[in-house]
């Protein structure tokens, strides 16, 4: 019945667009990726942009500088008669800026994966010169975060993908409530659970192997448990290292017991997921996290941290376990209680399972439809 309410609306046209390679093992690719097909199927003309669809910019650094001009020059050219034109990050401020004029019948929304300051907090120091250092945070806080705040001002509607950021937005006094909205990301069903609960052995962590991800925790965490559990294993998934530098974190006496892989197609991930106990991922930020709705949608046990994902859909004690960001003393307890505690484990794996099982793209797509719908009809109030 809801397909075909959706399906009996006008037909808008949207252009997503996003300065990601259109690669689905990246999370922040993953979410326009998944969403076009959805928002096909309830007849939305939607086009997606991706960074292999830009005009070419020079260098990695020239390339991200002139990344919002070079999207605004392809949208000028492409999104002439879009209802909606849907952009990812801080890149959208220069076509907001031309659209606002030339424009003023198209809805515009800047989508956010995750705010960029509260990001780079969460990175920790570089191993970098001080001048080096310094040109850099200059370049984050003075261009990017600049770039990304009047994205979301700009815009009529800026979407999140946790309800934390869209409240701290509001907080900051960028958007008032009514100019802000959180749609969670779905979760792929190659997910479910494939290994009885009882069968299932061993910690995961999936994510790539940084500060900001929580590595000195895991490292902290797992080294202490490893020792005392000489059967125990542990395997990271998605580092974006070479094995060998991941696994020089751990103390050699531990080392063998680590599996790395550098990197995981989602299917894979998803068949090599659901053979965990616990789930580790602690976290300093994420704009949502979508591994920790994936490792529930798994059936496996997940300890967090209350931020994205952490925030939006673990309920601690009852679908996972929350502990407080850098506390690697309290994240040890965490997943020894539930190594320890297997009726505790499967309890909370099984509502995790059912909690995810909702969190779906289909009603993803829904959602941000809604959105879409509400933006153009506020557009055409003040023409």
């Amino acid at each position: 019945m809801g397909s075909l309410r959706y399906r009996a609306r006008r037909r808008v046209k949207v252009i997503l667009a996003c300065n990601f390679p259109r690669d689905d093992r990246l999370g922040s690719a993953r979410t326009p990726i998944r969403l076009e097909p959805e928002l096909r199927a309830l007849g939305v003309d939607v086009r997606g942009i991706y960074a292999e669809d830009l005009p070419t910019g020079s260098g990695a650094r020239g390339a991200a500088l002139s990344a919002p001009f070079r999207l605004a020059s392809l949208l000028r050219r492409l999104a002439p008669d879009a209802d909606v034109v849907d952009v990812a990050g801080g890149d959208g401020f220069a076509y907001f800026a031309y659209a606002r004029l030339a424009r003023p019948r198209q809805a515009l929304v800047a989508r956010s994966n995750g705010l960029w300051d509260l990001a780079l907090a969460g990175e920790g120091p570089r191993e970098r010169g001080a001048l080096r250092s310094r040109v850099s945070e200059l370049y984050q806080k003075h261009v990017i975060c600049r770039w990304e705040r009047r994205s979301i001002r700009t815009a009529d509607v800026a979407v999140f993908l946790s309800r934390w950021d869209a409240n701290e937005v509001v907080r900051r006094g960028w958007r008032t409530a009514e100019g802000v909205a959180a749609v969670n990301p779905g979760v792929d069903p190659f997910f479910a659970p494939a290994v009885r609960a009882g069968e299932r052995r061993d910690v995961a962590f999936v994510g790539t192997f940084f500060h900001r991800k929580g590595r000195d925790v895991v490292v902290s965490v797992m080294s202490r448990l490893l020792a005392e559990r000489p059967s125990l294993g542990l395997t990271l998934c998605g580092v974006g290292m070479p094995a060998e530098q991941a696994a020089s974190f751990f103390d050699p006496a531990v080392r063998s017991r680590v599996t790395i892989f550098e990197s995981l197609a989602p299917d894979a991930l998803g068949r090599k997921l659901g053979e965990f106990a616990v789930f580790l991922f602690p976290t300093r930020y994420e704009g949502f996290g979508i591994v920790t709705l994936e490792a529930m949608r798994a059936g496996v046990a997940v300890v967090t941290t209350p931020t994205g994902a952490g925030a939006d859909v673990v309920n601690d004690g009852t679908n996972g376990l929350l502990v407080p960001i850098g506390d690697a003393d309290a994240t040890y307890g965490a997943v020894r209680r539930l190594l320890d505690d297997a009726p505790l484990r499967e309890r909370l794996g099984a509502q995790g399972t059912a909690d995810a099982e909702r969190v779906t793209w289909p009603r993803a797509a829904r959602e941000l439809l809604d959105i879409y719908e509400r933006a153009c009809a506020s557009r055409r109030r003040k023409r």
